[in-house]
């Protein structure tokens, strides 16, 4: 049952909370590959605390996962600003779907430049499409290609090495 007060934020809430699961899953999984474990996790929660207070407004754009992954490296610079911080990925799968890897992949992944990182993990290790990632990300195809294609051989080289 959907109660609603005399502003109407009761349809507010049902429609963000119907919205947001998927929204705040797309977002963690970069942010998390993007900036680590730690940093990823707080990013997410405060640009889903923004999506909130900007609901309305986010609900209505084109592309609300692009804008609030731009929202949320603007958040993520408070927390990375002077610091050159290890990467820390989660061992532990926080969802169903996560891919399963290795420790030294882990460690091959952080040494990954950071756009490399996101569309390695999330078009391999999650199956987003390159157009999903180029959306969220802001890019176009062909620069998650060759995101894709240079975190890969990049990739094979630091794991070879370790070989």
């Amino acid at each position: 049952m959907l109660l609603v007060d005399e502003n109407g934020r009761g349809e507010r809430r049902h429609r963000f909370e119907r919205d947001i699961p998927s929204l705040e899953r797309t977002l963690s999984r970069a942010f998390v590959a993007r900036y680590g474990l730690d940093v990823g996790a707080e990013v997410t929660a405060e640009t889903i605390g923004f999506a909130w207070e900007h609901w309305e407004r986010v609900v209505a754009m084109e592309n609300p996962s692009g804008y609030l992954y731009r929202v949320g490296q603007s958040a993520a610079r408070r927390h990375v600003r002077w610091a050159r911080r290890r990467v820390d990925l989660p061992i532990e799968p926080r969802w169903d779907d996560a891919p399963a890897m290795q420790g030294d992949v882990f460690d091959a992944l952080a040494r990954l430049k950071p756009d490399h990182r996101v569309a390695v993990l999330l078009v391999h290790g999650y199956s987003f499409t390159y157009r999903e990632v180029a959306a969220l990300l802001g890019v176009s195809e062909a620069a998650v290609t060759n995101y894709v294609h240079r975190g890969l051989a990049r990739l094979r080289s630091i794991l070879e090495k370790n070989a």
